[in-house]
């Protein structure tokens, strides 16, 4: 499974961005994913909770950035912190 920030560009320069897409579809299809409905004339987007509809006619553009996995960016945040308060304590601190 592969990790996406999917960014949807509209006409008036605005963009949505859903984070941490997971996905099985190549980079072009993966923003299929992020998607909670397709339409003809709209996609439907929940982002942070909220759900935001994008009409079709305006989106110029779609950007699919591979990311890492969000779990492995938590667990080595973790271990540095582990690993900063380790090091504090040998101090002294």
């Amino acid at each position: 499974m592969t990790y996406y920030d999917i960014t949807f560009h509209e006409l008036s320069g605005k963009s949505i961005i859903k984070r941490s897409v997971p996905s099985d579809k190549t980079n072009f299809d993966a923003w299929q994913d992020a998607c909670a409905a397709i339409e003809p004339d709209f996609l439907h987007i929940l982002v942070n909770g909220d759900a935001v509809s994008l009409n079709r006619r305006y989106i110029v553009r779609i950007d699919c950035q591979e990311v890492s996995d969000p779990t492995e960016k938590a667990i080595t945040a973790k271990d540095e912190l582990a690993g900063v308060i380790n090091t504090l304590s040998n101090m002294g601190f």
